[in-house]
């Protein structure tokens, strides 16, 4: 789960790097613009652009430099204000020179054929954000900017809407009549596809993210290899439907866990019982089995599901040798430690099983079901009767590649089931 949360903000820090690598690179080309070429009359304009677009590369290149996880907030934050905040600046002075300095030079009508492009700019910027709440603040404010503009030309006393050609030609005070209903029609188009850039990819990701998810709780029980398998089949397990099919399953369960756990505290227990899990679970997918359940102390696993891989008998039992060795290292450690000895059981048969999704609408799950589950349960308890730790059934030993190193025992009754079994107590 933590995972997938880190992946998602993630996206969110490439988001907000890459906007600032964007501000970063306009502020220094505009830094180098204002101090090879100052266009401005007012030379307080001249020196403040200069002042202004360092800062803005100063700050802007520092949150890419320690943008992460940890900051993103206030950083995403911070970026959310100083980013109008430059825009604003930056046309303040701009203003500043053509309105009060040189109107005659330029033209307060004439401006508005190209002041769109600026806030117009920065909008689509503000989509490197990746968030569709964002982009409505960007929008929003950059309409505000963009209007106040078009008030101020509108309302001074000097202009004028025209629409003759040699006029608007003559005349700097005359504003394009459609020039600008151009740029009010192409402003609400870009507003409109920037939002619904940024809210398709909101939704792309959100997807991505449950997908993760879902794929980070599938990981939990099937190896690599079948999770691998599984996408590229498209397998489906329809609802209802009886899937009956050879599984070999295997339980392990740890010896004496309820004694145990009475001399430990919660904490020892569950560090005991995660590590356990652990180890019993790398031999489970290196042998493409698949983890059904944990019961507490105990661990089930299954080998043929969700398909067979040909040869899940001998698969399940590679599985629990694994494991016994596993076991081994890990007593070893534990005594190394200092820490409280453990030791475990397993058990495996073979059959049929039902396979699917188990459950209602409100909870299901991916398990397997029938008498050969109860056997291997059983199976699994026996080896303290026996008094080993290793016990399979006859199905599972007749389907083996290779000689079992075993003792045998006939007619054995299992609790639970009529017909008596041949179990055979595993050496290794």
């Amino acid at each position: 789960m933590l995972d997938v949360i880190n992946h998602e903000l993630n996206r969110r820090i490439a988001g907000l790097r890459a906007l600032c690598i964007v501000i970063s690179a306009i502020s220094m080309l505009n830094l180098i613009r204002w101090i090879l070429a100052p266009t401005a009359q007012l030379q307080f304009v001249n020196q403040g652009q200069m002042l202004l677009n360092l800062t803005s590369f100063l700050i802007f290149g520092a949150f890419i430099q320690y943008l992460k996880s940890s900051n993103y907030r206030v950083l995403s934050i911070a970026t959310l204000l100083l980013f109008p905040a430059y825009y604003f600046i930056f046309d303040l002075l701009i203003d500043m020179d053509t309105r009060y300095v040189n109107p005659e030079l330029i033209g307060l009508g004439r401006s508005l054929n190209t002041s769109p492009l600026v806030p117009m700019t920065f909008v689509v910027l503000g989509t490197l954000f990746l968030r569709s709440s964002l982009i409505i603040v960007f929008i929003g404010f950059f309409t505000v900017m963009f209007g106040w503009e078009i008030y101020q030309v509108v309302n001074d006393e000097r202009t004028y809407f025209e629409s003759n050609f040699d006029v608007l030609q003559r005349d700097g005070f005359a504003i394009n009549t459609s020039i600008l209903i151009v740029w009010i029609n192409v402003w609400v188009i870009i507003s409109i596809v920037c939002w619904s850039v940024v809210y398709l990819v909101d939704r792309l990701m959100g997807d991505v993210v449950k997908f993760e998810k879902s794929t980070a709780q599938f990981g939990r029980y099937f190896s690599p290899a079948i999770r691998e398998k599984i996408q590229e089949s498209d397998l489906e397990v329809k609802e209802n439907e009886n899937n009956s099919q050879l599984v070999a399953v295997l339980f392990t369960d740890i010896d004496g866990f309820t004694e145990l756990s009475e001399k430990m505290s919660s904490k020892e227990i569950i560090d005991l019982l995660s590590e356990y899990q652990d180890k019993m679970i790398k031999p489970i997918f290196k042998n493409a089995g698949t983890v059904d359940k944990f019961i507490g102390d105990s661990v089930m696993a299954t080998f043929g599901t969700p398909t067979s891989q040909g040869n899940d008998a001998q698969n399940a039992f590679n599985c629990a040798r694994e494991m016994q060795i596993a076991m081994r290292q890990w007593v070893k450690e534990r005594e190394d430690k200092q820490l409280p000895i453990v030791s475990h059981r397993i058990g495996i048969h073979f059959g049929s099983c039902v396979v699917g999704n188990i459950g209602n609408e409100d909870r299901k799950e991916f398990t397997v079901i029938g008498d050969v589950v109860n056997v291997a349960n059983r199976v699994c308890d026996i080896c303290k009767e026996f008094k080993c730790d290793f016990v399979v059934t006859e199905d599972l030993k007749n389907r083996l590649n290779e000689t079992l190193n075993a003792e045998e025992v006939k007619d054995y009754g299992i609790r639970g089931k009529k017909d008596k079994i041949t179990l055979y107590k595993v050496q290794t």
